[in-house]
Protein backbone atom coordinates (compact mmCIF):
# COMPACT_ATOMS: atom_id res chain seq x y z
CA UNK A 1 0.00 0.00 0.00
CA UNK A 2 2.91 2.70 0.94
CA UNK A 3 4.59 1.41 -2.73
CA UNK A 4 1.34 2.78 -3.75
CA UNK A 5 0.56 5.46 -2.23
CA UNK A 6 4.53 6.61 -3.10
CA UNK A 7 3.64 5.61 -7.01
CA UNK A 8 0.69 8.16 -6.81
CA UNK A 9 2.29 10.87 -5.00
CA UNK A 10 5.08 10.85 -8.11
CA UNK A 11 2.52 10.93 -10.80
CA UNK A 12 0.59 13.86 -9.39
CA UNK A 13 4.25 15.50 -8.90
CA UNK A 14 4.94 14.89 -12.47
CA UNK A 15 1.55 16.06 -13.95
CA UNK A 16 2.12 19.59 -12.06
CA UNK A 17 5.60 19.67 -13.26
CA UNK A 18 5.20 18.85 -16.73
CA UNK A 19 3.31 22.33 -17.88
CA UNK A 20 6.45 24.07 -16.46
CA UNK A 21 8.70 21.97 -18.11
CA UNK A 22 6.46 21.84 -21.51
CA UNK A 23 6.15 25.71 -21.39
CA UNK A 24 10.44 26.48 -20.78
CA UNK A 25 10.99 24.08 -23.41
CA UNK A 26 8.23 25.78 -25.44
CA UNK A 27 10.16 29.71 -24.53
CA UNK A 28 13.47 28.56 -25.11
CA UNK A 29 12.69 26.71 -28.42
CA UNK A 30 11.07 30.19 -29.34
CA UNK A 31 14.19 32.42 -28.16
CA UNK A 32 16.11 29.92 -30.00
CA UNK A 33 14.31 30.66 -33.73
CA UNK A 34 13.72 34.21 -32.27
CA UNK A 35 9.98 33.70 -33.28
CA UNK A 36 7.01 34.90 -31.68
CA UNK A 37 3.55 33.65 -32.12
CA UNK A 38 -0.23 35.09 -31.25
CA UNK A 39 -3.09 33.31 -30.49
CA UNK A 40 -5.88 35.82 -30.62
CA UNK A 41 -9.82 36.08 -31.15
CA UNK A 42 -13.24 37.89 -29.71
CA UNK A 43 -16.66 36.16 -29.43
CA UNK A 44 -19.04 38.88 -30.52
CA UNK A 45 -22.86 37.90 -29.54
CA UNK A 46 -26.07 40.05 -29.45
CA UNK A 47 -29.62 39.16 -29.35
CA UNK A 48 -31.14 41.81 -32.49
CA UNK A 49 -34.49 42.78 -32.94
CA UNK A 50 -35.04 44.07 -36.62
CA UNK A 51 -37.69 45.53 -38.87
CA UNK A 52 -37.22 45.12 -42.58
CA UNK A 53 -39.59 45.76 -45.56
CA UNK A 54 -42.68 45.32 -42.92
CA UNK A 55 -41.65 42.15 -41.53
CA UNK A 56 -40.46 42.09 -37.41
CA UNK A 57 -38.41 39.30 -36.01
CA UNK A 58 -35.70 38.59 -33.39
CA UNK A 59 -32.16 36.85 -34.28
CA UNK A 60 -28.70 35.92 -32.54
CA UNK A 61 -26.16 37.70 -34.35
CA UNK A 62 -22.57 36.68 -34.60
CA UNK A 63 -20.80 40.11 -35.47
CA UNK A 64 -17.76 38.87 -37.08
CA UNK A 65 -16.81 36.83 -34.43
CA UNK A 66 -13.45 35.78 -34.94
CA UNK A 67 -9.92 33.33 -34.77
CA UNK A 68 -6.48 33.62 -35.57
CA UNK A 69 -2.60 33.55 -35.28
CA UNK A 70 -0.25 35.94 -36.43
CA UNK A 71 3.64 35.81 -35.62
CA UNK A 72 7.08 36.81 -36.80
CA UNK A 73 10.34 35.31 -37.14
CA UNK A 74 13.48 37.34 -37.10
CA UNK A 75 15.76 36.45 -39.84
CA UNK A 76 19.51 37.74 -40.93
CA UNK A 77 20.07 41.11 -42.24
CA UNK A 78 17.18 43.03 -40.38
CA UNK A 79 14.90 41.00 -41.77
CA UNK A 80 11.79 39.64 -40.17
CA UNK A 81 9.37 36.93 -41.88
CA UNK A 82 5.86 38.11 -40.56
CA UNK A 83 2.55 36.08 -41.08
CA UNK A 84 -1.31 36.32 -40.19
CA UNK A 85 -4.43 33.54 -40.79
CA UNK A 86 -7.51 34.34 -39.09
CA UNK A 87 -11.51 33.32 -39.52
CA UNK A 88 -14.77 34.41 -38.91
CA UNK A 89 -16.49 32.21 -36.81
CA UNK A 90 -20.45 32.01 -37.62
CA UNK A 91 -21.60 30.48 -33.91
CA UNK A 92 -25.00 31.44 -34.85
CA UNK A 93 -24.78 29.10 -37.87
CA UNK A 94 -26.80 25.95 -37.99
CA UNK A 95 -24.37 24.22 -40.30
CA UNK A 96 -21.36 22.90 -39.23
CA UNK A 97 -19.07 24.60 -41.96
CA UNK A 98 -19.17 28.00 -39.40
CA UNK A 99 -15.70 29.19 -40.76
CA UNK A 100 -15.11 31.95 -43.20
CA UNK A 101 -11.50 33.24 -44.55
CA UNK A 102 -10.51 36.87 -43.28
CA UNK A 103 -6.69 38.22 -43.69
CA UNK A 104 -4.71 35.62 -44.81
CA UNK A 105 -1.32 36.39 -45.21
CA UNK A 106 2.79 36.13 -45.45
CA UNK A 107 5.27 38.63 -45.88
CA UNK A 108 8.61 40.04 -45.26
CA UNK A 109 9.43 43.01 -42.61
CA UNK A 110 12.31 45.61 -43.01
CA UNK A 111 14.05 49.24 -42.88
CA UNK A 112 11.91 49.55 -46.02
CA UNK A 113 8.59 48.67 -44.74
CA UNK A 114 6.66 45.20 -45.20
CA UNK A 115 5.37 43.34 -48.36
CA UNK A 116 2.85 40.98 -47.68
CA UNK A 117 1.03 38.42 -50.55
CA UNK A 118 -2.66 36.57 -49.65
CA UNK A 119 -5.77 37.73 -48.95
CA UNK A 120 -6.03 41.41 -47.82
CA UNK A 121 -8.04 43.99 -46.97
CA UNK A 122 -7.66 46.73 -49.50
CA UNK A 123 -5.62 49.88 -48.49
CA UNK A 124 -8.82 51.87 -49.17
CA UNK A 125 -10.78 49.84 -46.41
CA UNK A 126 -7.65 50.10 -44.19
CA UNK A 127 -7.86 53.81 -44.48
CA UNK A 128 -10.56 54.04 -42.62
CA UNK A 129 -8.45 53.31 -39.49
CA UNK A 130 -10.91 53.11 -36.05
CA UNK A 131 -13.32 55.89 -38.08
CA UNK A 132 -16.35 53.19 -37.97
CA UNK A 133 -18.05 53.22 -34.62
CA UNK A 134 -20.24 50.44 -35.26
CA UNK A 135 -18.07 48.23 -37.06
CA UNK A 136 -19.56 44.79 -37.97
CA UNK A 137 -22.75 45.81 -36.46
CA UNK A 138 -25.83 46.84 -38.49
CA UNK A 139 -24.34 50.55 -38.91
CA UNK A 140 -21.15 49.37 -40.34
CA UNK A 141 -20.07 51.25 -43.25
CA UNK A 142 -20.28 48.54 -45.47
CA UNK A 143 -24.36 48.88 -45.23
CA UNK A 144 -24.63 52.09 -46.67
CA UNK A 145 -20.97 52.47 -48.75
CA UNK A 146 -18.94 51.17 -51.58
CA UNK A 147 -15.65 49.69 -51.24
CA UNK A 148 -15.17 47.93 -48.02
CA UNK A 149 -13.52 44.92 -49.83
CA UNK A 150 -10.82 42.05 -48.45
CA UNK A 151 -9.53 40.79 -51.91
CA UNK A 152 -7.62 37.10 -52.79
CA UNK A 153 -4.56 37.69 -55.09
CA UNK A 154 -3.28 40.84 -53.24
CA UNK A 155 0.30 41.96 -53.42
CA UNK A 156 0.57 44.89 -50.65
CA UNK A 157 2.78 47.47 -49.96
CA UNK A 158 3.01 49.72 -46.53
CA UNK A 159 6.40 51.95 -46.05
CA UNK A 160 7.81 53.08 -42.84
CA UNK A 161 5.99 56.00 -41.12
CA UNK A 162 8.49 59.14 -41.58
CA UNK A 163 7.39 62.23 -39.49
CA UNK A 164 3.80 60.37 -38.94
CA UNK A 165 3.15 60.14 -42.96
CA UNK A 166 2.97 56.93 -44.05
CA UNK A 167 2.12 55.12 -47.68
CA UNK A 168 0.11 52.16 -48.52
CA UNK A 169 -0.42 50.46 -51.91
CA UNK A 170 -2.99 47.22 -52.42
CA UNK A 171 -2.00 45.24 -56.13
CA UNK A 172 -4.85 42.74 -57.13
CA UNK A 173 -4.18 40.15 -59.31
CA UNK A 174 -7.06 39.72 -61.59
CA UNK A 175 -8.93 36.31 -62.31
CA UNK A 176 -10.07 37.55 -65.73
CA UNK A 177 -7.22 37.92 -67.95
CA UNK A 178 -9.39 40.41 -69.70
CA UNK A 179 -10.02 42.88 -66.75
CA UNK A 180 -7.85 45.46 -66.32
CA UNK A 181 -5.90 44.21 -62.91
CA UNK A 182 -7.18 46.38 -59.14
CA UNK A 183 -5.08 48.45 -57.42
CA UNK A 184 -5.41 50.80 -54.01
CA UNK A 185 -3.35 53.42 -52.61
CA UNK A 186 -3.17 55.63 -50.07
CA UNK A 187 -1.15 57.96 -47.69
CA UNK A 188 -1.60 58.22 -44.12
CA UNK A 189 -0.78 60.84 -41.48
CA UNK A 190 -0.96 60.39 -38.04
CA UNK A 191 -2.14 56.89 -36.06
CA UNK A 192 -5.11 55.25 -37.27
CA UNK A 193 -5.35 53.57 -33.68
CA UNK A 194 -4.90 57.29 -32.07
CA UNK A 195 -2.72 55.95 -29.53
CA UNK A 196 0.63 57.09 -30.70
CA UNK A 197 -0.84 60.70 -32.08
CA UNK A 198 -4.61 62.49 -31.05
CA UNK A 199 -5.05 62.73 -34.99
CA UNK A 200 -5.44 60.82 -38.65
CA UNK A 201 -5.66 61.85 -41.68
CA UNK A 202 -5.81 59.45 -44.61
CA UNK A 203 -6.63 59.90 -47.75
CA UNK A 204 -7.56 56.72 -50.46
CA UNK A 205 -8.29 55.32 -54.10
CA UNK A 206 -9.62 52.13 -55.41
CA UNK A 207 -9.32 51.94 -58.96
CA UNK A 208 -10.53 48.82 -61.51
CA UNK A 209 -12.16 47.30 -57.92
CA UNK A 210 -14.74 44.24 -58.48
CA UNK A 211 -17.66 44.55 -56.46
CA UNK A 212 -21.18 42.62 -56.35
CA UNK A 213 -24.21 44.02 -56.92
CA UNK A 214 -27.94 43.28 -57.40
CA UNK A 215 -29.38 44.97 -60.26
CA UNK A 216 -33.09 44.92 -61.92
CA UNK A 217 -34.98 46.22 -64.93
CA UNK A 218 -38.46 45.02 -65.98
CA UNK A 219 -39.22 43.12 -63.02
CA UNK A 220 -36.50 40.69 -63.27
CA UNK A 221 -33.38 40.77 -60.60
CA UNK A 222 -29.78 39.52 -61.13
CA UNK A 223 -26.39 39.33 -59.74
CA UNK A 224 -23.63 41.11 -61.46
CA UNK A 225 -20.04 42.59 -60.75
CA UNK A 226 -18.68 45.86 -61.51
CA UNK A 227 -15.25 47.45 -61.33
CA UNK A 228 -15.33 50.68 -59.45
CA UNK A 229 -13.41 54.11 -59.11
CA UNK A 230 -13.96 54.95 -55.37
CA UNK A 231 -12.10 57.94 -53.72
CA UNK A 232 -12.31 57.95 -49.86
CA UNK A 233 -11.00 60.43 -47.35
CA UNK A 234 -11.48 60.32 -44.07
CA UNK A 235 -10.14 62.43 -40.67
CA UNK A 236 -10.00 61.62 -36.50
CA UNK A 237 -9.40 64.02 -33.95
CA UNK A 238 -9.22 62.80 -30.31
CA UNK A 239 -9.65 65.56 -27.19
CA UNK A 240 -9.30 64.21 -24.31
CA UNK A 241 -12.29 61.77 -23.80
CA UNK A 242 -14.51 63.11 -26.63
CA UNK A 243 -13.46 61.45 -30.33
CA UNK A 244 -14.39 63.37 -33.30
CA UNK A 245 -14.52 61.83 -36.86
CA UNK A 246 -15.47 63.03 -40.73
CA UNK A 247 -15.34 60.92 -43.93
CA UNK A 248 -16.48 62.03 -47.27
CA UNK A 249 -16.45 59.49 -49.95
CA UNK A 250 -16.78 59.84 -53.70
CA UNK A 251 -17.56 56.52 -55.80
CA UNK A 252 -18.36 55.70 -59.72
CA UNK A 253 -19.12 51.95 -61.39
CA UNK A 254 -16.97 52.98 -64.34
CA UNK A 255 -18.92 50.50 -66.79
CA UNK A 256 -21.99 52.67 -66.06
CA UNK A 257 -20.40 56.32 -65.73
CA UNK A 258 -22.96 56.34 -62.60
CA UNK A 259 -20.63 58.37 -59.71
CA UNK A 260 -22.11 58.96 -56.53
CA UNK A 261 -20.84 60.50 -53.27
CA UNK A 262 -21.20 60.41 -49.18
CA UNK A 263 -20.22 61.66 -46.26
CA UNK A 264 -20.41 60.30 -42.66
CA UNK A 265 -19.87 61.95 -39.04
CA UNK A 266 -19.65 60.55 -35.92
CA UNK A 267 -18.51 61.67 -32.41
CA UNK A 268 -17.89 59.27 -29.17
CA UNK A 269 -17.09 60.10 -25.41
CA UNK A 270 -16.12 58.21 -22.48
CA UNK A 271 -17.41 58.95 -19.07
CA UNK A 272 -15.89 56.19 -16.66
CA UNK A 273 -16.76 52.80 -18.00
CA UNK A 274 -19.29 53.55 -20.54
CA UNK A 275 -18.36 54.98 -24.43
CA UNK A 276 -21.23 56.88 -25.89
CA UNK A 277 -21.05 57.18 -29.78
CA UNK A 278 -23.37 58.43 -32.42
CA UNK A 279 -23.07 57.93 -36.52
CA UNK A 280 -24.32 59.25 -39.44
CA UNK A 281 -24.13 58.12 -42.95
CA UNK A 282 -25.63 59.75 -45.90
CA UNK A 283 -24.74 57.87 -49.22
CA UNK A 284 -26.70 57.99 -53.11
CA UNK A 285 -29.89 59.47 -51.28
CA UNK A 286 -29.49 57.12 -48.29
CA UNK A 287 -28.85 57.86 -45.44
CA UNK A 288 -28.29 56.21 -42.10
CA UNK A 289 -28.00 57.32 -38.28
CA UNK A 290 -26.73 54.79 -35.34
CA UNK A 291 -26.79 55.50 -31.80
CA UNK A 292 -24.83 52.82 -28.82
CA UNK A 293 -22.83 52.63 -25.68
CA UNK A 294 -20.63 50.50 -24.82
CA UNK A 295 -19.73 49.83 -21.20
CA UNK A 296 -16.41 47.93 -19.77
CA UNK A 297 -16.47 45.16 -17.75
CA UNK A 298 -12.69 44.18 -17.61
CA UNK A 299 -9.48 44.91 -20.15
CA UNK A 300 -11.51 42.33 -22.63
CA UNK A 301 -14.73 42.21 -22.07
CA UNK A 302 -17.99 45.00 -22.53
CA UNK A 303 -21.43 44.80 -22.73
CA UNK A 304 -22.88 47.16 -25.38
CA UNK A 305 -26.56 48.34 -26.57
CA UNK A 306 -27.38 50.40 -29.99
CA UNK A 307 -30.22 51.25 -32.33
CA UNK A 308 -29.64 51.66 -36.16
CA UNK A 309 -31.92 53.77 -38.33
CA UNK A 310 -31.47 53.14 -42.02
CA UNK A 311 -32.95 54.08 -45.12
CA UNK A 312 -32.31 52.19 -49.06
CA UNK A 313 -30.68 53.77 -51.93
CA UNK A 314 -31.38 52.81 -55.23
CA UNK A 315 -29.33 54.38 -58.04
CA UNK A 316 -30.58 54.07 -61.63
CA UNK A 317 -27.49 53.36 -63.67
CA UNK A 318 -27.06 55.13 -67.12
CA UNK A 319 -27.18 51.52 -68.78
CA UNK A 320 -30.92 51.69 -67.58
CA UNK A 321 -30.26 49.27 -64.50
CA UNK A 322 -31.54 49.91 -61.03
CA UNK A 323 -28.94 49.10 -58.78
CA UNK A 324 -29.96 48.11 -54.82
CA UNK A 325 -27.26 49.07 -52.66
CA UNK A 326 -28.82 48.80 -49.35
CA UNK A 327 -31.69 47.72 -46.96
CA UNK A 328 -34.00 49.84 -45.34
CA UNK A 329 -34.66 48.85 -41.87
CA UNK A 330 -34.87 49.35 -38.02
CA UNK A 331 -32.30 47.31 -36.04
CA UNK A 332 -32.02 47.41 -32.00
CA UNK A 333 -29.20 44.62 -30.19
CA UNK A 334 -27.65 44.12 -27.11
CA UNK A 335 -24.79 41.92 -26.78
CA UNK A 336 -20.97 41.16 -25.17
CA UNK A 337 -18.03 40.82 -26.47
CA UNK A 338 -15.48 38.73 -25.44
CA UNK A 339 -11.84 39.31 -26.67
CA UNK A 340 -9.01 36.72 -26.24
Amino acid sequence: MKRVKTFIAMTVCSLLIMPTFAAEQVTSKVQENKEVIDFYGKLNISLQASEEKGESFNELRSNASRVGVKGKYYLDNGLTAIYKLEWQVNVNDDSKDTLTARNQWVGLKGNFGEVTVGRSDTTLKVSQGKFDLFNDYEGDLKHLFIGENRVADSVTYKSPVFKHFQLLTSYIIADDHEADDPYSVGVFFGDLNLKKTDFFLSVAHDENMPVKFKRSMDGTTEKTTEPLANSRVTGMYQLGDLRLGVMYVDTEVITTGKSEAGYAANVSYKIGKVLAKVEYQEFAGGDSISVGADYKLGKRTKVYAWYTDRSSNDVIGDDGYLYHLAEAGQYFAIGMEQKF
